[in-house]
C-alpha cells in the first residue's frame, strides 16, 4: 500500500523574520518536486501576521507546493517549537531548517535517497556559511571525507553530538524523536542534541558529505524572547554569559544522555568538546579586551573545556596572534585537507 504521506517534512521554526523566511521558502521552490512538503510554526512573535502573510504570499504563487503552517498561541521559544514542529509535520522524516537559511541545489533529492536506506534515524550533513549580505562564502564545513554509515551506540552519538549544534539540514525520523518528547532542557536552544543522543542509541545515523545547508551569517537573533530562555539569552546580543550558558547546555545534556540512556557517553563529548572549542573561543576573542577574555576562557575551562591540552592550545593561539591570524592558520589547514580535521570519535563506515 502506498503510503499518503510524504517521505520529508521540511520543518522551520519561524520567529520575527518574514522576509528573511520567505526566502527560503522561494529557495525550496528551486529544489526537485518530489515527496516533500514545508512545515512552518510561528512562535508568537511580534510579526506573527507578517509571517503569516509571507506564507500565504508564497502558498498562492506556489501552489504545486503544500505548506502546512500554524501560530503558537503563546511563545515556546526555540526549543519548544522543535517540539510543535515534530507533531505538526506528517513525513516520515523531518528535516529541521532556520528561518534564515538556504539549501543547496539538489539537496532534498539527496537527503532523501540518504533515508531510503536501512533503519536510518538521523542524518548530519556537511554545511558552509556565507555573508549575509553579499552572499560571499566564508567557510566550508566538511566533517569527513565521504559518506558515513554510523551504527547504534555511544561512540557514534560523541561522534555526531557537537557536530549537531547547527541545525539547518538536520534530519530525524520523525515519529522515533516523537517518542522523546520532554521539555527538560528548554531553554538551551540544544534541544536537537538531546534528540542526536537519544535517536542514535536506536537507529543508524547517516553522514551527507556534499554541501546540503548554507547558514547566512550576519542577522540578528531573536534568541531570549521566550520566557524559558530569558536569563540565559538576550535578543540581538552576544555576551560571554550567554556563550557560557549555551555551552553550560551542551554539558547539561550530554550529562543526562550518560548517566539515563548512554553510560560512558558524557566523558567522550567532554574530550571532543575540549577538542574542537576554538569556535567558542574566538567568537569573544574579537569582542573582549585581553582580560576579560583571559577571565572568559577560565570559565570556559572550568566548565569542562580546560580538561583538553587543545583547549589552552586555541586559547593562547588567539591571544597571541589574535582572531585574524589564528583563522587563517584554521582555514588553511581545513582547505589542504578538504575537511575538518577529525580529532576524536568514531569516523563510521564509509559508503561508496
Amino acid at each position: 500500500m502506498v503510503s499518503s504521506f510524504p517521505k520529508l517534512s521540511v520543518c522551520i521554526p519561524a520567529y520575527n523574520r518574514p522576509n528573511e523566511l520567505l526566502q527560503v521558502l522561494e529557495n525550496l521552490a528551486g529544489q526537485f518536486a518530489g515527496d516533500w512538503n514545508v512545515v512552518v510554526s510561528e512562535d508568537k512573535s511580534p510579526l506573527a501576521e507578517e509571517i503569516g502573510e509571507a506564507v500565504k504570499s508564497f502558498s498562492r504563487e506556489h501552489s504545486e507546493i503544500t505548506v502546512l503552517y500554524s501560530s503558537n498561541e503563546k511563545n515556546v521559544g526555540y526549543d519548544g517549537n522543535l517540539r510543535r514542529l515534530l507533531d505538526k509535520a506528517d513525513g516520515e522524516y523531518c528535516l529541521f531548517m532556520s528561518d534564515d537559511d538556504l539549501m543547496a541545489p539538489g539537496s532534498l533529492e539527496r537527503i532523501i535517497t540518504a533515508v531510503s536506506g536501512s533503519n536510518i534515524g538521523f542524518v548530519l550533513r556537511a554545511w558552509k556559511s556565507i555573508e549575509k549580505e553579499t552572499g560571499k562564502d566564508i567557510e566550508e564545513h566538511r566533517y569527513f571525507g565521504e559518506d558515513r554509515l554510523f551504527p547504534p551506540g555511544i561512540d557514534s552519538v560523541a561522534a555526531l553530538y557537537r557536530r549537531s549544534v547547527f541545525i539547518s539540514g538536520l534530519v530525524v525520523h520523525r515519529e522515533t524523536a516523537r517518542k522523546f518528547h520532554t521539555d527538560r532542557f528548554d531553554g538551551t536552544l540544544l534541544y536537537q542534541l538531546y534528540l542526536t543522543g537519544r535517536i542514535l542509541m536506536e537507529m543508524n545515523g547517516y553522514y551527507i558529505s556534499d554541501i546540503i545547508a548554507v547558514r547566512r551569517v550576519g542577522g540578528e537573533h531573536y534568541f531570549g524572547s521566550s520566557e524559558t530562555e530569558r536569563g540565559r539569552f538576550r535578543p540581538k546580543q552576544l555576551l560571554p554569559n550567554h556563550s557560557l550558558a549555551f555551552v553550560k547546555g551542551l554539558f547539561d545534556i550530554a550529562r543526562v544522555l550518560d548517566l539515563e540512556f548512554c553510560p560512558g557517553v558524557f566523558d567522550l563529548v567532554r574530550q571532543d568538546l575540549g577538542r574542537y572549542s576554538y569556535p567558542m573561543l574566538e567568537i569573544q576573542a574579537r569582542n573582549l579586551e585581553k582580560e576579560d577574555f583571559c577571565n572568559y576562557a577560565n570559565q570556559l575551562a572550568k566548565l569542562g573545556l580546560g580538561n583538553h591540552s587543545l583547549f589552552w592550545i586555541y586559547y593562547y593561539l588567539l591571544k597571541w596572534l589574535g582572531p585574524n591570524i589564528s583563522n587563517t592558520i584554521i582555514r588553511l589547514t581545513k582547505r589542504l585537507l578538504g575537511r575538518t580535521p577529525n580529532l576524536t570519535g568514531s569516523t563510521g563506515i564509509a559508503i561508496n
